[in-house]
């Protein structure tokens, strides 16, 4: 028999493991990453990676991990989310929370990837794009959660622009499907975003007007 509270607190720990993981592995200490494919999927490891490719994402927001690499990081985490939770809760519902941890994962990597690449189609689509955006262009301290508010408001690191403040986006690195035919932020996006800054790649260390230092915490 299915087990949906164990399902339930799989997801929620994702949830929060998405916070916890963005803010103090993505923005905290350089790490390295190793070298053996053994030593990649310890924790010191798998943090290591994430915080390499982490920053890398933040200079070229459409720049994504290898999904091959995605998937071995899920399967670690999924395979011991479920793992621990059998030990603790029995078979059934480990196996419950493990998926519920999973899926959970896989939902998060899909809509952060469409942040990136696809415009919004509802109210939720908007928010999130503001929120995370917000995010890369104008301070990394803020909006460590990107499919919800929740840890951010509860730990007060959510920041909001005003509804009627457009976001700042540095044009050589502003998402496609926010710009029409010429370059410029399509009409539909124009109450909630504007381009600063030149096409033109910027000299080396130089900052883009509008846009934040992946370092900054």
């Amino acid at each position: 028999m299915f087990a949906p509270l164990s399902f339930a607190a799989g997801a929620l720990t994702w949830s929060a493991a998405e916070y916890c993981i963005h803010r103090f592995v993505g923005h905290g200490p350089r790490r390295k990453r190793p070298a053996s494919l053994r030593a990649q999927l310890t924790l010191e490891g798998l943090a290591g990676a994430f915080n390499e490719e982490h920053l890398a994402h933040h200079s070229d927001p459409q720049y994504f991990a290898p999904t091959s690499q995605k998937l071995l990081a899920a399967t670690a985490a999924m395979t011991a989310a479920t793992l621990v939770a059998s030990v603790l809760l029995g078979p059934r519902r480990g196996i419950a929370y493990g998926l519920g941890f999973g899926l959970a994962y896989g939902g998060y990597e899909v809509l952060h990837r469409r942040i990136h690449t696809h415009a919004p189609r509802n109210a939720y689509g908007r928010w999130m794009r503001r929120h995370h955006l917000y995010h890369h262009h104008k301070t990394p301290r803020a909006n460590h959660g990107v499919t919800s508010p929740v840890w951010d408001r509860w730990i007060k690191t959510e920041e909001q622009l005003g509804t009627q403040e457009p976001l700042r986006i540095p044009r050589k690195v502003a998402p496609p499907w926010m710009l029409d035919a010429q370059g410029e932020i399509a009409e539909q996006f124009a109450a909630d975003y504007v381009l600063v800054g030149s096409a033109a790649k910027s000299k080396p260390g130089a900052e883009t007007p509008g846009s934040a230092s992946p370092n900054s915490r």
